[in-house]
């Protein structure tokens, strides 16, 4: 008996395929590679350079604007003037794997590419604000409560993060899936 989908089901088949291929070749292929492919390295390099500049400057800006003196050195140090404290920025605070797969949701299911073009940008600039949000919250905190106070800063970004992408990827349906939400 040969299977027979509606038009409903095999757009959802192809989104769901096309989002494991996407997430399979990203977290098997290219995450673990991109620092040594060729041509895909020197530029992914560059992509990290600016993403920890956004962050860390972005967060000082943020600090500033609240009335904390704090600046950047070495790209990846925030040194808060308000303490004896510095926080570290590490590759993986970035939130590239968080930013990889909201992309992948809003190219594997359909939609026109024009649409996509101002979309993801959107919700990249979205969670790239999520996590200078988390970055200069976490510098608040060192200043008031020193280094003595543990936050699971990762896992609270992780969580705010995929609810973002979530109501994102609710919006990117609405927009362009009516008749699969009913």
């Amino acid at each position: 008996m040969i299977l027979s989908l509606t038009a409903e089901q095999k757009v959802m088949l192809r989104f769901l395929v096309t989002m494991g291929i996407l997430s399979a070749l990203y977290f098997l292929w290219f995450a673990p590679r991109a620092w040594t492919l060729p041509i895909i390295g020197p530029n992914y390099s560059r992509f990290i350079h600016y993403s920890m500049l956004s962050l860390t400057e972005g967060t000082v800006f943020l600090l500033g604007l609240m009335g904390h003196q704090a600046e950047t050195f070495d790209l990846r140090n925030i040194d808060l003037y308000d303490s004896v404290i510095n926080i570290h920025v590490r590759n993986y605070c970035l939130g590239v794997d968080m930013t990889a797969m909201f992309i992948a949701l809003v190219v594997s299911f359909p939609g026109k590419w024009k649409h996509r073009a101002w979309f993801i940008p959107v919700g990249v600039v979205g969670i790239i604000g999520i996590n200078v949000l988390r970055v200069a919250m976490l510098c608040l905190t060192t200043i008031h409560n020193g280094h003595h106070q543990f936050i699971d800063h990762h896992n609270i970004f992780n969580t705010i993060t995929t609810a973002f992408i979530f109501l994102m990827f609710v919006a990117w349906v609405r927009m362009h899936g009516p008749r699969l939400v009913r």
